[in-house]
């Protein structure tokens, strides 16, 4: 058996669940959808926990460059300023990338799912939808949905890109 079969026979059980195959495949992508959201944010919170002290160093740092490139100014060196305001939009950019990395983490799993299904079910289309209607169509209102509802359950924090 190969992985893929191993991973396929695993994602195909909540599909076969109902006696009925058209409730089964609703079900069966409604479960896919939910836990590919669960997984993508228990990946998110990983990515943000490994890169938490450099992220705050970056963030600091892009404070305390932008802090030195405004000081500069206010003494009329221009030549510190620029100096200055590039190195803070280094630190800036080095955060940002951290931050794409942590949504590359959350949207993973979903792009998992959806090539699974695209593979598995080729051609079908969806139970009670137009002809054109694929797993696709049904893979994204419960995956968009279970997104917002993680994000409603996550505990908030007032976000500061530049707090140490």
């Amino acid at each position: 058996m190969t992985p893929f079969q191993a991973v396929d026979a695993f994602l195909i059980i909540p599909f076969r669940i109902l006696p009925n195959p058209a409730a089964g495949f609703y079900l069966g992508v409604f479960v896919l959808a939910v836990g590919s959201a669960v997984v993508g944010w228990w990946s998110k919170a990983l990515v943000n926990y490994a890169n938490r002290s450099r992220r705050r160093a970056e963030d600091g740092e892009a404070q305390r460059r932008s802090e030195l490139s405004f000081q500069a100014l206010q003494m009329n060196d221009k030549d510190a300023y620029l100096a200055q305001n590039q190195l803070a939009q280094e630190h800036y950019g080095n955060s940002l990338a951290l931050a794409a990395g942590r949504g590359a983490a959350l949207l993973w799993p979903g792009m998992i799912a959806l090539a699974w299904l695209t593979i598995r079910f080729e051609g079908v289309p969806a139970p009670f939808l137009w002809d054109s209607a694929g797993p696709v169509t049904v893979f994204f209102p419960p995956y968009i949905a279970a997104m917002w509802a993680l994000s409603r359950l996550s505990p908030k924090k007032p976000h500061n890109p530049f707090a140490a």
